[in-house]
């Protein structure tokens, strides 16, 4: 599945099932383009793996919602409930070993 960008109006339909990661981003943030990088890569690798960016400068809205000060902050979902939080740049092997803790 390729990377999906997020809205208000789309984020709860595009977490809503199986295994999402949730990356919120700026435009204006290096770690953001570094981890951009590292989901992009992830993506080609295992097309399985939901991914979905929300821009909190485009989407405020969510930024608040799920109170993120930070970018970029991970967030985890399965089946639609929030698993986990991280914060800052995930190097690419821990997320490909955080992606097998949720799926095998």
């Amino acid at each position: 599945m390729a990377i999906q960008y997020a809205t208000a109006e789309t984020f709860d339909s595009l977490v809503a099932q199986d295994f999402v990661i949730v990356d919120f981003f700026s435009d204006h943030c290096g770690p953001c383009k570094v981890f951009s990088k590292v989901l992009e890569d992830t993506a080609a690798e295992l097309p399985f793996v939901n991914i979905v960016k929300v821009n909190t400068t485009a989407e405020p809205s969510l930024g608040e919602r799920f109170e993120i000060h930070a970018v970029p902050t991970v967030h985890f979902y399965k089946d639609g409930k929030f698993v986990e939080s991280h914060l800052g740049v995930i190097p690419a092997d821990k997320l490909r070993e955080m992606i097998a803790g949720y799926l095998f």
